[in-house]
């Protein structure tokens, strides 16, 4: 390999190290139908949603197609699921409440047709 190539290679990855992280949206994290609930790895009644776009629960995952703004904290979700040997679609209303709850409208999980959910603070393993 000639050292320009060489060169330019060394300067692709520094930049590509050296790219600020893409900013993590609010709706992100760990969460549960009370602060009890998050402390129970096993409780049916935590969700997290990662990545911006996939959304997991005890039973059920979602991978959000398509993710649109519908005001300051709330986003419309277009949701391909899998859960209980099942595929399905859902199509919620996630937005983000005064006191910092996440609220669900029309979830893929869940009986009724709002959830509402606590913040989980994940303790930090040393």
């Amino acid at each position: 390999m000639r050292a320009a190539t060489q060169f330019a290679m060394v300067l692709l990855a520094l930049a590509v190290q050296c790219a600020p992280a893409i900013a993590a949206q609010p709706y992100e994290g760990f969460w549960a139908s009370t602060k009890k609930d998050c402390r129970n790895d096993d409780s049916p009644n935590r969700m997290s949603i990662e990545g911006g776009n996939r959304l997991y629960w005890y039973e059920t995952r979602c991978r959000a197609g398509q993710i649109t703004a519908d005001g300051k904290l709330g986003w419309n979700m277009k949701l391909a699921c899998e859960g209980e040997g099942e595929k399905f679609r859902s199509n919620p209303r996630v937005s983000i409440a005064a006191d910092g709850r996440l609220v669900m409208d029309n979830g893929p999980v869940g009986q009724a047709k709002r959830q509402t959910y606590v913040r989980c603070e994940i303790a930090k393993k040393r």
